[in-house]
């Protein structure tokens, strides 16, 4: 390969290539800038928007004082409006899981009552063997809480009146007529009644997705 030659003025080529395959820099000022301000411009790219994270414990409802710990997580990232919740759940002692939720318009209700698990066993919502228990996030966005209580005996926390579709017995989710604050205050007093080495909480708020198409 021929080496590169240089115009007679003296000054390299913007465009040339030398023979060690290094590019020769030009030696006008004004093409220095410009291909400063090139280089600067790629590198300023917007960056994708990351996911909001869920927020672990937002409700402070988990027992200092347990001995085993609970986890609640939401699988396959945050919930989409119109699409099934899956979230994942464990303890580790032996004991029943109640999984409750107050959605983005501030709605209560219960989705696993005292359902029996083993020590470190991993439990998915919906339950597999379920095909009509599920939890589906409707309008508007804003943010699912879901709040997952462990105890070594069944929790009876909820009465008949509490339940607002109590006429509607085929429904697999009860909903209940208590506001987000009411439902959390009212789970804080019961659970202060129960030994601290009985039971513990854990809870996730993750905010909602709009439909799938809408931004």
């Amino acid at each position: 390969m021929s080496p590169v030659r240089e115009p007679r003025d003296g000054r390299a080529s913007p465009t040339a290539f030398s023979t060690t395959g290094f590019i020769t820099m030009p030696r006008n000022p004004a093409i220095i800038l410009s291909f400063i301000a090139l280089l600067l411009a790629g590198c300023a790219a917007t960056p994708p928007t990351p996911t909001a994270a869920p927020t672990v414990d937002s409700l402070r409802l988990a027992n200092p004082r347990a001995p085993f710990a609970v986890t609640l997580r939401a699988e396959h990232g945050p919930p989409r409006i119109g699409v099934p919740v899956q979230l994942s759940l464990r303890a580790a002692t032996d004991g029943y899981l109640n999984l409750y939720f107050i959605n983005s318009a501030g709605n209560t209700g219960q989705l696993l009552t005292n359902y029996p698990v083993r020590a470190n066993e991993m439990v998915f919502f919906p339950p597999t063997a379920s095909k009509r228990l599920e939890y589906t996030p409707a309008p508007p966005t804003g943010v699912e809480t879901f709040i997952l209580v462990t105890t070594h005996r069944p929790l009876n926390l909820f009465g008949r009146y509490d339940i607002k579709n109590v006429k509607r017995p085929r429904t697999p989710v009860a909903e209940f007529n208590l506001t987000g604050q009411q439902f959390v205050n009212r789970l804080r007093g019961a659970m202060r009644q129960w030994p601290p080495q009985a039971w513990n909480a854990a809870s996730i708020q993750v905010p909602s997705l709009p439909p799938t198409g809408r931004s």
